[in-house]
């Protein structure tokens, strides 16, 4: 039976938050380029060349996983079944710059992961495949993933980014702003995240 869960007082069926994969890609990878091309001002592959080949990125490299939401309803002008949203999780492997030397002292440790591509079609928005897709991500990345600790960044410039992790359980690390990609950055607790996932 699908979990239901309330958004903004009114009921609505979880989407269905799976491990991708080969036969999901074709249909995540026009997802995610939509959101680049709508929401990240368009492809840059210096960011993310991951998206041209999601099997060897998330499917076939140790250390990596990439989860899909599908829709549980026809609700959200989606048809059930549909893919909704991403999330990916890979080694952190963080670069100075752009990023200051201590985040990357700090994150790039073999029990760290990235939390990556957290994006929901915005079709699909505010009807919890987000906070669901996180949820799935993190546990996997403590479980089968092998991490201890889950780290992201944000584009805090793009609508809704920022609200949407904060709230959830995270910490803050660093809020770069004013700098050109808007970036804060954050690390999940993990315990509170599990907790959630468990009631």
């Amino acid at each position: 039976m699908p979990n239901v869960r309330a958004a903004g007082g009114t009921a609505v069926t979880e989407p269905k938050v799976t491990l991708a994969t080969p036969t999901d890609l074709a249909e995540a990878e026009p997802v995610m380029r939509e959101i680049l091309a709508h929401d990240l001002g368009g492809y840059r592959r210096r960011w993310h060349a991951d998206i041209d080949d999601l099997a060897r990125s998330y499917l076939r490299t140790p250390g990596c996983a990439l989860l899909v939401a599908r829709a549980a309803d026809g609700e959200g002008a989606r048809t059930a079944g549909d893919v909704l949203g991403t999330a990916a999780v890979r080694p952190c492997r963080l670069a100075s710059p752009p990023n200051p030397a201590w985040i990357v002292r700090e994150y790039n440790r073999p029990e760290v992961c990235q939390l990556v591509r957290v994006w929901v079609s915005r079709t699909a928005r505010r009807r919890g495949a987000g906070r669901a897709l996180v949820e799935k991500a993190v546990a996997w990345s403590v479980g089968p993933g092998g991490y201890s600790r889950v780290y992201l960044h944000t584009d805090a410039g793009v609508p809704g980014a920022e609200d949407f992790w904060r709230s959830l359980p995270v910490r803050e690390v660093l809020d770069c702003r004013p700098d050109p990609f808007n970036c804060v950055h954050f690390e999940i607790d993990v315990p509170v995240v599990l907790r959630a996932t468990r009631c």
